[in-house]
Order: C-alpha cells, then sequence, then structure tokens
C-alpha cells in the first residue's frame, strides 16, 4: 500500500505533462486566426510614436512594445501599442514600419514584422512540442524496459 502514492502521484504528473502538450499545440490554432488576418488586411505604412518598457519596473529591462500611428485608407487616424515586446527593439522613435489592419477594425494593427505577427504561435508550439514528445519518450522508455524485464524472464 505504501508504493500506491508515489505510483499514482507520477501517473497524475504525466497525465497533467500528456494534456499540456496537446492544450498548447490546439493553442496555436490562433496562428490560422493570424493567417486570415494577414490575407484579409490592408496594408499602409506607419511610424514608431513611442516604445514603451515592457516592465517598467524591472531595473535594467530593456524589452520595449511599439507604439505606431497610422492613417487608415478612410483618413481616420490611429494610435495603437503592440502587445509583443522586443530586447533590443528594432525600432527607434520615428522609424517607419508596415502596418496591417482590417478595414472593419483598424484599431487591432499589427506591424507587418515575423516576430509582431507570429511570435505567440511560435512560442505556443514549441512548448507545446515539447510538452507532447516528452510523454512519449518517458513511455517508450518504459515500455522497452519492460520487454527487456519479459526477454530475461522468458529468455532465463
Amino acid at each position: 500500500m505504501a508504493s500506491l502514492a508515489p505510483r499514482i502521484i507520477a501517473y497524475l504528473f504525466l497525465g497533467i505533462i500528456f494534456s499540456a502538450g496537446p492544450v498548447l499545440l490546439i493553442a496555436i490554432g490562433t496562428g490560422m486566426e493570424r493567417a486570415l488576418f494577414v490575407r484579409s488586411s490592408i496594408s499602409v505604412e506607419g511610424v514608431i510614436a513611442a516604445l514603451r518598457p515592457a516592465h517598467p519596473y524591472r531595473y535594467g529591462d530593456k524589452s520595449r512594445s511599439p507604439v505606431f500611428r497610422f492613417t487608415a485608407k478612410d483618413g481616420r487616424s490611429f494610435t495603437v501599442s503592440s502587445n509583443i515586446a522586443q530586447s533590443p527593439s528594432p525600432w527607434r522613435f520615428g522609424d517607419l514600419v508596415p502596418v496591417l489592419y482590417q478595414q472593419d477594425h483598424p484599431e487591432n494593427a499589427h506591424i507587418d514584422s515575423f516576430v509582431q505577427l507570429w511570435e505567440p504561435q511560435v512560442i505556443l508550439g514549441i512548448v507545446g512540442g515539447g510538452f507532447s514528445v516528452m510523454p512519449l519518450l518517458i513511455l517508450l522508455r518504459r515500455r522497452r524496459s519492460r520487454n527487456l524485464i519479459r526477454a530475461t524472464v522468458v529468455g532465463g
């Protein structure tokens, strides 16, 4: 009975890891949404209006989120703050940047760069892939060791 508790904890741990990987891989489904956004967006030129600190209370953190301004095709001007911070920031105040926006929702515009458009999906894909592969490797190793034990018992 004493060995039952560690076994339950181990299976619970494996279950969490097993479920975390596919959940994160499903979350990269937002990549489809982003691809549709890119495909149906209007491209205009914008300008970097500011670079705000991503973590203003961390001393020495140089991550910056760009704040950019652009004028939509209908003549309205929008200022949008990106939620993707980069360190060091590839932009400076006043730099011209390509901007993508939806005609119906220009307030949800994005700078047209790989990091600004795809970073969350890439991170979720890498972490989700890792969490999906690790449990499979554990199970394969366990299965191989069981087969070795059976072969030793049967052969010996």
